[in-house]
């Protein structure tokens, strides 16, 4: 028979990205209100999200961090979600001091994030704190 007349449905997981930000604390309002001005500590959450029937493999990403701000040292945390990302990642995203199969790292502004497997329909979120400079 002649495969030039067939039609195959190539079906691939789909990742979700969102990101959001809450100012935590700042030098003038401390916990109370805080705003985003110098001095002023921000946790971003990125959560990347498996919608999809089959599982995803080998999921990387980076986010960029803004010149205004800078990173936290060992700040990133991770769990399935915003609220339950407890598991301090140790910045380098590689070793034995590595204790869960996700990964984080940063290099420079750029934080770099890694899954080696995300099932269908599961979420992991990674946390991590910054400092605003400007």
């Amino acid at each position: 028979w002649n495969i030039d007349n067939s039609v195959f449905d190539i079906i691939r997981p789909t990742i979700n990205i969102t990101k959001i930000r809450w100012v935590i604390s700042d030098p003038v309002n401390g916990n109370n209100n805080p705003k985003r001005i110098p001095g002023a500590l921000i946790r971003y959450c990125v959560t990347l999200s498996n919608p999809g029937t089959m599982a995803a493999s080998n999921v990387n990403g980076t986010d960029t961090l803004p010149a205004t701000v800078t990173y936290e040292a060992a700040s990133i945390k991770s769990g399935a979600t915003c609220g339950t990302a407890a598991t301090a990642e140790d910045d380098n995203a590689a070793g034995g001091d590595e204790t869960d199969p996700v990964g984080a790292s940063i290099s420079g502004s750029t934080i770099g994030l890694s899954i080696p497997s995300l099932g269908a329909g599961a979420s992991q979120s990674f946390t991590y704190d910054v400092r605003v400079v400007n």
